[in-house]
């Protein structure tokens, strides 16, 4: 069971978090350290915390307070010089019965990465600092005895959820899966009639399983979130909240916003754009409204979380990054670059070079800013498939300027450049 806490319950658990960093890093503590703590803390204090088996949720992609993986967050970022990643999105495979038209990795192509290269790569991701892990497909139930192995390479101080369209789901995998400490499960359900997002995604009967395995997984103990792809026709059509109704009703934790990126297979639609500003303004609305709602699931939306006010954008390894199923290593699953392929070169390397890139967090989106770019880029060079190749990347990153940095992380310091 689920259950939220807003208002003067928040605060309290708040004030209990604050209490047990500043005890257990009691060893550490300078003026500093208490104001960068208390800034990155504060900074979801908008979000509602949903509770599950006595862990406190204060954002979808940090890990739940106080577990292992809470305090390698906290360590990473504030302790760490210099700061580690928080979370990567990791695409274990491309194999998938769906045909979603906004797929990021719809153009990816390449052989999917071995058992033994992705047990690799799960131990290097650990080391890197990574104490957040969403492992996603394609769909990761076709393959999930690799699945298993790469959930056997994490310790707890590795919060694991699984992307998955609600295909494929059995209660025996997911007992095997609860054995394993996977926390929670994203199912994707981008509309709210039936027949449009059976259309949408290209397979009869979706919506229906989607809701089942939502059913099921918060049935079995899991946390549970919905992702939806919010696109500007859905304002008029109240999409968002009867979304928002459906989890309630299934008692999930989240509904996660995405507003449309060009990426993958939307990459060259030039037109994607054009009423973002009114989408974005839509979504930040929601957010504030439903996350004061406590009878309601929390709404994490991204384009509230990427605000210049909050965390801008943290691509390339600086909260985030990604890996595809061919074992590119991303700057974020949107950005359609690669830093170099995993089974060429060690993690190590590729994550430092990438790193090197992406200096500091910054106000700008880079999906968005880079987007036409990347694809003029692939059309020039003949292109086909995506990520563009570390040897174009370069190119790429050589001629983009810094821009401007967010400010809570100019303001605290912590990338500042020696």
């Amino acid at each position: 069971m689920q259950t939220s806490r807003t208002g003067l319950a928040k605060t309290l658990i708040y004030a209990r978090i604050a209490l047990h960093v500043v005890w257990k890093y009691r060893r550490h503590i300078s003026p500093k350290f208490l104001y960068r703590a208390a800034r990155l803390l504060l900074a979801f204090y908008d979000n509602k915390i949903i509770v599950r088996n006595h862990t406190y949720k204060l954002h979808l992609y940090l890990p739940a307070y106080p577990t292992p993986a809470f305090f390698k967050a906290v360590e990473g970022k504030l302790l760490a010089k210099p700061p580690k990643p928080i979370s990567m999105v990791w695409g274990i495979t491309k194999a998938c019965s769906y045909k979603c038209p906004h797929c990021y990795q719809r153009l990816d192509k390449g052989i999917d990465l071995s058992a033994e290269k992705l047990k690799e790569t799960a131990r290097a991701v650990c080391r890197a600092g990574v104490s957040f892990l969403n492992i996603e497909g394609g769909d990761v139930f076709l393959t999930f005895e690799n699945l298993c192995a790469v959930l056997d390479e994490l310790g707890p101080d590795c919060e694991v959820w699984l992307n998955t369209t609600g295909a494929h789901v059995t209660r025996e995998k997911l007992a095997v899966l609860k054995e394993k400490n996977v926390y929670g499960f994203m199912v994707s359900l981008h509309s709210a009639d039936e027949k449009t997002h059976d259309e949408f995604v290209g397979i009869p009967g979706a919506f229906r399983q989607a809701q089942e395995t939502l059913a099921l997984c918060s049935e079995m103990g899991f946390g549970t979130a919905i992702n939806t792809v919010l696109q500007y026709k859905d304002i008029q059509h109240q999409t968002l909240e009867k979304i928002m109704d459906i989890a309630h009703q299934l008692n999930c934790g989240f509904v996660q916003l995405i507003h449309p990126k060009r990426a993958g297979k939307w990459l060259s639609n030039t037109k994607l754009y054009a009423q973002d500003k009114e989408l974005i303004s839509h979504v930040k609305r929601a957010y504030y409204r439903y996350n004061k709602t406590p009878q309601l699931p929390a709404l994490p939306a991204q384009a509230e979380e990427e605000d210049k006010k909050r965390f801008g954008c943290t691509a390339g390894g600086v909260d985030r990054f990604y890996i595809g199923a061919g074992g590119e290593v991303q700057p974020c699953e949107f950005l359609n670059v690669s830093f170099g392929n995993v089974q060429a070169e060690p993690f190590d390397v590729i994550f430092k070079r990438m790193r090197a890139a992406f200096p500091t967090p910054f106000v700008a989106w880079a999906c968005e800013k880079r987007a036409q770019e990347i694809f003029t880029l692939m059309q020039e060079k003949g292109l086909t498939q995506t990520p563009v190749p570390y040897e174009y990347t370069r190119e790429l990153v050589a001629r983009w300027t810094d821009g401007t940095p967010t400010p809570i992380y100019k303001d605290i310091g912590i990338y500042e450049q020696n």
